[in-house]
């Protein structure tokens, strides 16, 4: 089981405040998993809020609520799959002393937490863990649907002159989870822009077509490792992230940070929950998860943060209309595009709205 709470936590201090979003009061997709049958997952977003993707894969859908009132509340969602339930219909399925195995990865972090038990407004079974504390609150609900762990993390606002939680909160939270829908069906193939609709990915552009208007974008994913894997290692093992095998000649706990590992004095297992993210002389390994032919519309946006002539970073990113960026595409040469720090944005009906380019130091 995936736990979130450190994650979420450190990303409400990075998240700044958004615009405010018109009322809707229709349903949102916010991604499709289907490594254990295929749904795509449908919420209500609450009133004055609006979704922030951070992650969207077939194993695991990862949001932020973000409220455009800097004090009110943030939430984060967490879908994901966990072999060892997947034979779980239902958290409402679980014995005794499975409930207390969940528990327990509450309490071992967190001694202090309060464990309680509710249900969604349809009986499903939720676990609510809560602690009150003097800087920040958090509440996290967790629940289970078809070996799917759901996890929903609400906590105060940084910006909060109250950190303290309320009950009418806490019900907001379960009303959300009880709105939220895993509507079967069948997932979109990995090599149309539909399936990254209204997320934003990483992506290496190349070969613009300008008499059709589109580009080839090659979505990038970080390059990961079982964590048990990780810290089983011993010299001589041998071990494959990505395309590469490696034999361990030797591996070393970093003390700076007890969840990195250093094998052959090059490689950086970096782990967090029960993944491990691979990096090469500070570099983070990234493979294709897709590839796309996909169409520049006029109404795309080109945001670079690179400073054409010098290729330094930029104090204020430039906006650049579509036509421009598609100038630039044609020309061909510096700036690069063929690059692995681009961000890529699509809405809702897979059309490709903005394309942002970053700076990076190995570029």
């Amino acid at each position: 089981m995936k736990k979130w709470i450190a994650v979420f936590l450190s990303l409400v201090l990075l998240l700044g405040t958004v615009s405010a979003m018109a009322e809707n009061p229709e349903k949102v997709n916010i991604g499709t998993i289907s490594i254990n049958g295929t749904f795509t997952l449908q919420c209500g977003i609450p009133e004055g809020y609006t979704p922030v993707p951070i992650l969207a894969s077939p194993e695991q859908v990862i949001a932020v609520l973000k409220a455009e009132d800097p004090e009110a509340p943030v939430m984060m969602l967490s879908v994901a799959f966990d072999e060892t339930y997947s034979d779980v219909m239902r958290m409402n399925d679980l014995t005794e002393e499975e409930l207390d195995l969940l528990e327990q990865t509450y309490i071992v972090d967190d001694p202090n937490v309060e464990i309680t038990y509710g249900e969604t407004g349809y009986g499903t079974q939720l676990l609510i863990a809560r602690h009150d504390t003097e800087t920040q609150d958090y509440i996290s609900f967790l629940s289970i649907y078809q070996g799917y762990f759901i996890e929903f993390v609400l906590t105060a606002s940084e910006e909060a002159a109250d950190k303290n939680l309320t009950d009418d909160q806490l019900q907001m939270s379960i009303a959300f989870l009880t709105d939220l829908d895993f509507v079967p069906g069948i997932a979109r193939p990995m090599d149309s822009a539909a399936a990254f609709a209204g997320q934003t990915v990483q992506a290496n552009l190349t070969d613009y077509d300008p008499e059709t208007r589109t580009v080839q974008v090659d979505v990038r994913k970080p390059v990961t490792v079982d964590a048990e894997t990780v810290m089983a290692l011993q010299p001589g093992d041998s071990f494959t992230y990505g395309t590469q095998t490696i034999t361990v000649d030797t591996i070393e706990k970093l003390e700076e940070d007890e969840n990195e590992y250093e094998v052959n004095g090059d490689v950086i297992l970096r782990i967090q929950d029960d993944r491990a993210t691979v990096y090469e002389m500070d570099m983070q390994i990234m493979e294709t998860a897709a590839s796309l032919r996909v169409e520049v519309t006029d109404s795309l946006v080109f945001v670079d943060g690179i400073d054409p002539e010098t290729g330094d970073i930029m104090e204020e990113p430039t906006e650049h209309s579509a036509a421009e960026f598609m100038n630039m595409l044609t020309a061909g040469g510096y700036p690069d595009f063929a690059s692995d720090n681009v961000n890529v944005s699509f809405d809702r009906d897979g059309t490709m709205t903005q394309v942002e380019r970053f700076y990076t130091p190995w570029q």
